[in-house]
């Protein structure tokens, strides 16, 4: 079968099992929300695929110029630098993959492929006695035309694989992002509840996969084999939304915690907002994770708030209680609130200032202070 060597995952009681490890099925549909913006992965993959078009487009009429065909192994190459930045790559044989890739596109082989094209232009020239009794010229041999026409399904399946390796990454985001923002529509965060907004979001659309049941043991500690399904993909598309439903069948969803914007996966039907990674904010000068800061601000697991939007908010409704006492004038507390709406809008832009100088800078005192300076 001619499919891209390393691309394959196990399945088994809700869990994914890739190079000897297991992980909650879903796993990789939550990595891909959160690594889709680190290096920019899908359009540096793009890039080394944007000329192949010409080479599809020979192999399609049945021709073949050696240096295109070579050229664009080289090109391919490039994107195993890339590659393992986007999980599950980083944990597959991605050296192998590049090897095969090289060794695919090898002046060798583009010479067997035109060989092969100018042996089958010289049958297509058979005139009517020929077809007639079968009488095929000297070009043909079966054995070179079998190896040929193998080779040349794996050039093509490489070629798909690979060309459409942009898109797919690009595809699976945008809808998991969508499913992501969607979750909240849900009564309950079950496969029942939740199964129809994802139905929605991705549709039905059918894709390949090939399936063999292999002896896999659960863990490295387990002494004995269980039965799993061990799946081959033909996209990274496939692999991805395969993932993503597995896990949505045992109630795994990816879901953005409020606090630091991350993906992370559920895998309970609990109302959790906020991961347990750490926080891009301090309490006390310490590191917390997610959960105890939104705890620390009284969020808890019910605020659905930006921690940038919830000091504005809470610093202007401050402003307005003060101005309805007579404790600031109106004037001073318009240019207060402009002020907070302004540290508010470069907290939204700069990570850095956020998590260091926000709060300081929104404080009663420090806000006070510089609007004060700023209307003399």
């Amino acid at each position: 079968m001619n499919r891209v060597s390393f691309f394959s995952a196990d399945y088994r009681d809700g869990r994914v099992h890739i190079d000897g490890k297991s992980y909650p099925a879903g796993t990789f549909a939550a990595h891909l929300l959160n690594q889709y913006y680190e290096n920019d992965t899908a359009a540096r993959i793009g890039v080394f695929t944007t000329d192949n078009w010409q080479l599809e487009k020979m192999l399609r009429l049945g021709y073949l110029k050696i240096s295109d065909y070579v050229k664009a192994g080289e090109r391919m190459a490039n994107i195993f630098t890339a590659l393992p930045w986007l999980k599950p790559f980083d944990m597959l044989g991605t050296n192998d993959e590049r090897n095969r890739i090289a060794t695919l596109f090898s002046e060798e082989n583009g010479n067997i492929i035109s060989e092969y094209f100018s042996r089958r232009a010289k049958i297509g020239q058979m005139d009517m006695g020929q077809t007639i009794f079968h009488n095929l010229p000297k070009e043909y041999e079966k054995d070179f035309f079998d190896r040929a026409e193998t080779l040349l399904g794996e050039v093509k399946a490489a070629l798909s694989f690979y060309d459409t390796l942009s898109a797919d990454i690009r595809n699976s985001f945008q809808k998991l992002r969508i499913f992501a923002s969607r979750v909240d529509e849900a009564d309950r965060f079950d496969e029942e509840h939740l199964l129809p907004i994802a139905l929605e979001v991705f549709g039905s659309v059918p894709f390949p996969v090939t399936t063999e049941y292999v002896p896999i043991r659960k863990s490295t500690r387990s002494k004995t084999e269980t039965l799993a399904r061990r799946l081959y993909f033909d996209s990274y598309y496939s692999f991805v939304i395969t993932d993503f439903f597995e896990g949505l069948h045992h109630g795994h969803y990816p879901r953005q915690c409020s606090i630091c914007k991350k993906y992370f996966l559920m895998t309970s039907a609990r109302r959790q907002q906020y991961c347990n990674g750490i926080a891009p904010y301090e309490v006390r000068g310490k590191k917390v994770t997610c959960r105890k800061y939104a705890a620390s601000i009284n969020r808890k697991e019910l605020a659905a708030a930006d921690p940038v939007v919830d000091i504005y908010n809470r610093r202007c409704s401050a402003i307005r209680t003060e101005k309805g006492r007579g404790t600031v004038t109106e004037a001073f507390a318009k240019a207060a609130t402009d002020l907070a709406k302004e540290y508010k809008l470069k907290a939204q832009l700069y990570s850095d200032y956020a998590n260091k100088q926000y709060a300081l800078d929104m404080s009663r005192e420090r806000l006070y202070a510089e609007t004060d300076k700023r209307m003399r």
